[in-house]
Formats: C-alpha cells, structure tokens, sequence
C-alpha cells in the first residue's frame, strides 16, 4: 500500500469499495497512450453513493482527488499521480434510450454511443464515431472533429458536488468553448443528457467522417489523439509538416507520418518522450511560422 496517503484513508475506501480500491496501480494501462506511471490509489466506484463516499473520504482527509476519465486525451507522467485517481465503473456506463433527452452515462465511450445512435435513425454525434474516449471527458473538453462539437448537443448534465450532493445543470450554463467546457470547480459529471434528432442521412455523414478520418489518421500504435490545439485560422498538424518534423523521435516516441499533430507510442515510450517531442515541436514550429502551440493533451501527474 501507498506510503504516501493516511492508512484511515485507504482502509475507509477499501471497507467501502473492496478491489476496486488499488494502491499502486500502474495507469498506462487505463491510457490510449498505454503511458503513464501508478496512483497513489485508484478507485473505480460502480455507483453515485460509492463516488459520492470517496468525494466525501478524500475531503475529510484533505486529499487530492483527480478524474482520470477514458485516458484519452492525457499524459499522465512517468512518476504516477498523486492522491485519489477515480476512474468511473461500469455502473456509469449505461445508456437510457427511452428518455426523452436520452441520457448517457459519463463512462460510455462516445464512438460506441456514436455508433448506437446512428443506428436507431438519430443524428448530432456523426462526426464522434472515432474519437477515443468517454462522454464525460467528451463533455469537459467539448470534444469535437469535422465540424461538429459536444456542445451542440448537450441539454443537461447530470453529476455530484464536492460535497457529495446530486446536481442537474442545464447545457446553456456550461460556456463551452475551443476544447472546453466550464464545469463548476470540483464537480463531477456522472451522466449527459443529449439532445438528437431523428434524420436518416446520419449513417451517410458517419461513413464520410469515417473514411476521411481512416484517411488522415494513424493506426495501430497508441496514441492520445491530437497533441496540439488548433491555432486559430490554421491546423498544428500544418505547421509541425512544414517544420520537417514528421517521423521524429524520442526514445520509443514517434511524430506519426500519416498526421503531424498525432504523436505515437511504439511501445515502451515514457511520459518524458512524448514530451520532448512536444518541446521540440513548439520550440520548432515557433522559430518556422511564429506560432506558439497550445497542448489539447493534459500532462497530469509527477515528472
């Protein structure tokens, strides 16, 4: 067990949630990057009562709490994190079709949501097919791919404070913006209720989205998605081309060929890799075009 967090800690979450309380564990395998080193303790609570007791335990001790969510879009460094790490169960990875908005859970993966959608005739998430990911960390980065966005879509979201209490926010309230949404501080996002309609092009639009992404994107090395924010008026994946910076590496780290703003794991890459590689392609691309990238990527953890 972890040295670094109180045994009552550990020992009132453990009476509580039993194996799905784990000192230690190592993170890159809840990761698309498949990088990233252990938790002090990661929990994986099936049920509002059982994340509303570990809200409520990490509080009482003062201890850092952190969603890790799909791991989708996010370095966690090689030194692991720190604190309580919730990764939502199964229990939130349900979808209710018959409600009117329909109501997904925050663990569903979107492409999965996506494609169920399609296939009952529904439009609005065409464009999610291939994003990795959950919806809840779709809605807390307004996640988002040929022009369509979470945003355009989301009625109401459903979560706890951190005081352990359910709360509904209405959709307009969430400000989205460029890869992100203005979530209360300390709030958790436990289910999404969106907003689709009836269209039967959908499965037409999923399919183009599908090619063009098979098209631009790599495969069959893991990955974290795009790297770099979009600069306004332009792409990251352009400027890091036209820096000469496509194939570079970095220790099991690689600039991927097919998209410059992908960075790929090999296998075996550390956190520390993949950073470099970005330092290189934001000093690079700075000196080439003036541009300063913004990371999309959230580097968590301890370097």
């Amino acid at each position: 067990m972890s040295d670094t967090l109180p045994a009552a800690l550990m020992h009132t979450i453990r009476a509580r949630l039993g194996d799905r309380a784990r000192p230690g564990e190592p993170l890159a395998r809840y990761t698309s990057f498949r990088i990233g080193g252990p938790a002090d303790l990661l929990v994986l609570p099936d049920t509002a009562d059982e994340l509303a007791h570990v809200l409520a335990t990490a509080a009482a001790f003062g201890t850092r709490l952190t969603l890790l969510g799909g791991g989708s879009n996010v370095l966690v460094g090689d030194g692991g994190m720190r604190g309580v790490v919730v990764k939502l169960g199964r229990g939130f990875a349900r979808i209710d079709w018959d409600l009117i908005p329909i109501r997904a859970g925050a663990a569903v993966q979107l492409g999965r949501l996506a494609r169920a959608a399609v296939a009952r005739g529904l439009a609005g998430l065409e464009y999610a097919e291939g994003i990795p990911g959950t919806v809840g960390g779709a809605l807390f980065m307004n996640a988002g791919a040929y022009g369509g966005e979470v945003a355009h879509v989301v009625a109401a979201v459903e979560g706890l404070g951190r005081d352990g209490r359910a709360h509904a926010l209405p959709g307009r309230e969430l400000v989205f913006g460029y890869r992100r949404s203005a979530l209360p501080p300390g709030f958790v996002v436990t289910a999404v209720r969106l907003r689709l309609r009836r269209d039967a092009t959908a499965r037409e639009r999923m399919d183009e989205v599908r090619a063009q992404r098979t098209a631009a994107q790599p495969h069959g090395k893991a990955n974290a998605g795009s790297i770099f924010k979009n600069p306004k008026g332009d792409h990251a994946g352009r400027l890091i081309e036209i820096a000469g910076l496509k194939g570079t590496r970095a220790g099991r780290a690689r600039v991927s060929e097919r998209h410059a703003n992908f960075i790929v794991n090999e296998g075996g890459a550390r956190a520390a890799d993949v950073k470099a590689l970005m330092d290189v392609a934001q000093r690079v691309v700075w000196e080439r075009s003036g541009v300063w990238l913004e990371p999309e990527v959230q580097l968590v953890g301890s370097w």
